[in-house]
């Protein structure tokens, strides 16, 4: 049977590069109260970060910002970035903008219309008939509704080829309060872009071994809603992570896997790659110990959110491409990939090389 197949994949971050030590000291150089410079520092250490990007410089942040102003900057940051990002992926797949016939924008840090979708169309030189979607205000699970949108037209018989951008700039929501709950989200938050083209055949020139997505699922608790949270304010977004979001995962986790799975007979014996979202160090560490998984198999969740911090939708794109770089998936090979965000919700999807 023929499956959805992601022919080409990129990562991309903005320009500004902070080390997760420079990062603390210049948050904590704008809280209002310095005496709580060492259990900021002590969060920021415990996150797993160690370096993060950001479309946010020294001046940006020198000031209190309106939420109107985070947005100006978004608008601004995220249609060059974006392109920047697209371009990218065509220039190494055999694919062109103008054979793309659906685009599905996912973004859950800022909000203009006309959007995304269209500035990046227009300056890409994408086709009249182009079909697109927004997919708005998800979270960290964003990626997922985009790739099944994508799967589901390109599975639709009429050879279409859809491409996915997810794009986040996490940075320009920072707030500068006393309370542990805005260290932990400052601590963990970064910018980044993934961007994947999906079809039902790898172009007939290609010799990379790519996933060819096999399955979704979706479980939302709908009694945990307050547990992880982005709300507007006057002042930009909120982010909001309860302590208690690993243990709601943790008991979930294990039963959505397996239901995952059994839908196409297979066990996790059978998984030769996992994906995990890092929303945190102890997120993974939570999930990995209730799937009897070794550190080793969770590896690549651990580096990418050293190296890049928690990029929001983008992130599992990350992971999937760091498996794809580092790993070396063989012809055959399962992989499960896995995010987690408000709802609480999980999101999921088996994949085969």
């Amino acid at each position: 049977m023929s499956l959805p197949i992601i022919t080409d994949l990129v990562t991309a971050n903005p320009g500004r590069f902070y080390p997760q030590a420079e990062a603390a000291e210049k948050y904590i150089s704008r809280l209002p109260d310095k005496r709580r410079a060492r259990a900021v520092h002590a969060i920021f250490n415990k996150t797993g970060v160690g370096s993060r990007y950001s479309v946010g410089d020294e001046i940006f942040y020198s000031q209190p910002r309106s939420t109107q102003e985070r947005n100006d900057k978004y608008m601004e940051a995220a249609v060059p970035f974006g392109e920047e990002t697209l371009q990218k992926l065509f220039a190494q797949s055999e694919y062109t903008p103008q054979d793309i016939d659906d685009f599905m924008v996912v973004s859950c840090t800022g909000y203009s219309i006309p959007g995304l979708d269209l500035h990046l169309a227009g300056r890409l030189g994408m086709r009249n008939d182009l079909r697109r979607t927004c997919i708005l205000g998800m979270g960290c699970y964003g990626s997922f509704p985009g790739l099944r949108r994508a799967s589901e037209s390109v599975s639709s018989g009429h050879n279409r080829v859809a491409l996915v951008l997810s794009l986040e700039l996490c940075s320009l929501h920072l707030q500068f309060d006393t309370s542990a709950e805005t260290a932990v989200s400052a601590g963990l938050f970064a910018d980044g872009a993934a961007a994947a083209i999906v079809s039902m055949d790898n172009p007939p020139a290609s010799e990379k071994t790519m996933p060819r997505l096999m399955n979704f699922k979706t479980q939302c608790d709908y009694q945990t809603l307050d547990e992880m949270s982005f709300t507007v304010s006057d002042t930009g977004f909120r982010m909001y992570l309860s302590s208690y979001v690993p243990d709601v995962l943790a008991a979930n986790v294990e039963a959505f896997v397996d239901d995952l799975l059994a839908d196409c007979h297979l066990t996790r014996d059978q998984i030769a790659h996992w994906g995990i979202h890092p929303g945190s160090t102890k997120i993974v560490d939570y999930v990995a110990d209730n799937l009897d998984l070794t550190y080793e198999q969770v590896d690549v969740a651990h580096q990418v959110l050293h190296d890049y911090g928690n990029m929001s939708s983008a992130t599992i794109l990350f992971v999937l491409n760091q498996i794809q770089q580092t790993k070396q998936p063989q012809t055959g090979d399962y992989g499960v990939l896995m995010a987690f965000g408000p709802g609480l919700t999980i999101e999921g999807a088996l994949v085969q090389w």
